[in-house]
């Protein structure tokens, strides 16, 4: 397969289906937000990562919808300028499927995917009880790519509260990647477990 993506017929939504499946397995962000009038919103990113230890900033990247128009979550951070991200896990894959659903803006999704809603320390919108993991986060600053249906931001988030329940933690301080067991999107329906891992050692420079 070779595509030139200048010159081909194929549409973006196309091209889109190929990308992500192979860039996989792509961590899971929950995350959590709150209109400006105080109605929650609950909403999943595989399009989410860490990008710098110091000062530790995570992304959520949303994508226009195909009517142009911004998602909730992104208009909510824009307006209020916080959210939490709640890291998802096996328990909870189908709770966090159902807040994909494209509910209206007045529609509280924590209602709605049974899960409860759990004041953060710092920032208004709420944790989630169900994850191991919330991270409360303001807003750095967002990045767009454009309005067309499909043109993402990059919505950059300032940690500024981790919440990681007590039974989770590993010896080490780290989270136990078995106790945790977080999930991963791969391309179409599928979903990615980590109960398939191996180790590598940093390796040395060689003299």
């Amino acid at each position: 397969m070779f595509i030139d993506l200048a010159n081909t017929d194929q549409s973006w939504q196309d091209v889109y289906k190929i990308i992500v499946s192979f860039v996989n397995p792509r961590p899971i962000a929950l995350v959590s937000s709150i209109s400006p009038d105080g109605v929650r919103n609950l909403a999943p990113f595989s399009f989410y990562n860490m990008v710098s230890a110091n000062p530790p900033i995570m992304m959520v990247c949303p994508s226009r919808t195909r009517d142009h128009g911004k998602k909730d979550t992104q208009v909510n951070i824009e307006a209020t300028g916080e959210f939490v991200v709640a890291t998802v896990t096996r328990s909870i894959a189908d709770a966090m499927n159902d807040s994909s659903a494209p509910y209206a803006p007045e529609v509280d999704e924590f209602e709605k995917c049974a899960l409860t809603p759990t004041p953060a320390s710092i920032v208004k919108p709420s944790l989630v009880a169900e994850s191991p993991v919330n991270c409360e986060c303001k807003l750095d600053r967002i990045i767009e790519f454009g309005d067309e249906p499909g043109a993402g931001a990059v919505i950059f988030g300032r940690l500024v509260a981790i919440h990681a329940k007590d039974e989770f933690i590993a010896d080490d301080g780290a989270l136990d990647p078995e106790k945790l067991q977080t999930i991963g999107r791969l391309g179409r329906n599928s979903y990615a477990t980590t109960a398939d891992r191996f180790d590598l050692p940093r390796p040395q420079l060689r003299i």
